[in-house]
């Protein structure tokens, strides 16, 4: 049990299984997997019935990552934010409202974009979508240089 829930996987072995499950949910349902959608539908009343999966997919990975903590020992809960203890603040108001508003900013993106970053890198790619290409190379420039100004303003 420990190998399976402690140890962290091989990167080759996690990208063969998500890759595997893309291509088979494709094939099955001949739907692209997607996380941001089924949080639209958990919002949006008229889109609910639309795709049941990809709601029960959305809710499925909190629920998946508790009970993986819970067969691992228990979840360990904590305040600790990582990063945020040592370089941006000690205030918990600050560094919740920080993640607060990145997670809105984050949601008003994947909304924007058409999807999310799992939705785009790992779907739109494989499918060789101009646009998931470009969203992308988007994504990741961003991250470099939200990244480069948190170390910049912590330093």
């Amino acid at each position: 049990m420990e190998q399976i829930f402690e140890t962290p996987w091989p990167f080759w072995l996690s990208g063969a299984g998500i890759g595997l499950f893309v291509i088979l949910l494709a094939w099955l349902s001949g739907k692209p997997l997607g996380v941001s959608g089924g949080f639209a539908q958990a919002c949006d009343a008229k889109q609910r019935g639309k795709d049941p999966w990809k709601l029960i997919f959305a809710f499925g990975i909190p629920l998946g990552a508790f009970l993986g903590a819970l067969a691992a020992g228990g979840p360990n809960w904590t305040y600790e934010l990582g990063f945020f203890e040592s370089e941006i603040s000690q205030s918990l108001a600050v560094k919740t409202g920080m993640l607060f508003i990145g997670g809105l900013c984050i949601g008003y993106g994947a909304r924007w974009a058409g999807g999310c970053t799992s939705g785009h890198a790992i779907v739109g790619v494989a499918q060789g979508a101009k646009s998931s290409l470009i969203v992308t190379a988007g994504f990741m420039a961003g991250g470099v240089l939200v990244t480069q100004a948190l170390y910049w303003l912590g330093a």
